[in-house]
């Protein structure tokens, strides 16, 4: 388990290394932001000595040689727009509205998964099944952005029930996290659902029912727990399309989080602001995929022997 764990680990390393890697080469392709910060009415000039200030005078390679050393000594650089705020500060202010809104979107999505697929699957209501299915096809046929403002337009503008925007409150969570949940809610339920059928037809399955187990136990005690490897393996896979997701959802409902802070930043060509953040949503991807890797291991007791 321990050289798994390590493989793990040195594959997380190599990851945030190349993000770290192709968003400075991204971001240096993008051009000088000095021109941008100055105005349209500034000189060559001025341009030219906020390059040099910036060190975009420099060569690629030597920038590239000074931001690694940079963030090895935990210098993340600091931002272009608020000159003197360091990069990784600014995202790490806005760090925790996002991992507010993440979590209790995903958790909520897959707390409804599994309590519609167990139930269908316990009391074995097959036509339920279909419904569960079509409505959720129907949920992800529509864009996140599309979908919120729906939410916005029934339960602000025409009920009253919740305020549109901002954050601070459970009802300010409540629209932008049911936007998350109904999206990831489909994914989860198929991969459950059909990880359920088919552990059903294998032969341990007739066994359990032959010694007299009631159905119920054998879907909880004996089916479940094979079929949570698959759900477990796909939303560590899902989890950076989640967390890219939370961009767009931050915007609609102008929730304060690292989503406003990146699109602004990216508009701005605030590089040091996009680098850090690109880096915190590398690090949170790894985070998740080797807690992941753990519990699969757990799950799974093959995978310690590897």
């Amino acid at each position: 388990m321990a050289r798994y764990l390590g493989r793990r680990l040195l594959q997380a390393l190599a990851t945030i290394f190349v993000v770290v890697t192709v968003t400075f080469i991204i971001g240096r392709l993008a051009g000088s932001p000095s021109a941008l910060i100055l105005g349209e009415w500034a000189t060559p000039e001025q341009i030219a000595a906020l390059d040099v200030e910036l060190g975009f005078d420099r060569p690629y390679l030597v920038q590239y040689a000074d931001y690694l050393g940079g963030l090895l000594q935990g210098d993340f650089g600091n931002s272009y727009r608020d000159r003197g705020t360091s990069s990784m500060a600014m995202v790490m202010d806005r760090l925790p509205d996002s991992l507010v809104l993440g979590a209790a979107g995903l958790s909520l999505g897959l707390l409804m998964a599994f309590a519609a697929v167990l139930f269908i699957h316990l009391t074995r209501w097959w036509p339920l099944r279909s419904v569960m299915l079509g409505l959720g096809s129907m949920r992800q046929s529509l864009p996140d952005f599309f979908f919120g403002l729906l939410l916005v337009l029934i339960l602000s503008v025409s009920l009253g029930w919740l305020p549109s925007l901002g954050s601070g409150s459970l009802q300010t969570l409540i629209m932008p996290a049911l936007t998350i949940a109904t999206g990831q809610f489909i994914v989860y339920a198929r991969l459950l659902d059909n990880a359920l059928l088919e552990q059903g037809k294998h032969d341990y399955v007739r066994t359990a029912l032959a010694r007299g187990e009631s159905p119920r136990r054998v879907v909880l005690a004996e089916t479940l727990p094979n079929g949570l490897l698959p759900v477990m393996t796909v939303a560590g896979i899902n989890l950076g399309t989640f967390l890219g997701g939370l961009v767009i959802v931050e915007n609609v409902f102008a929730w304060p989080g690292m989503g406003q802070l990146m699109l602004t930043a990216t508009f701005s060509r605030d590089f040091a602001v996009v680098q850090s953040g690109l880096i915190m949503v590398a690090v949170l991807f790894v985070a998740a995929n080797l807690l992941v890797d753990f519990l699969y291991g757990i799950v799974d007791p093959r995978v310690r022997m590897r």
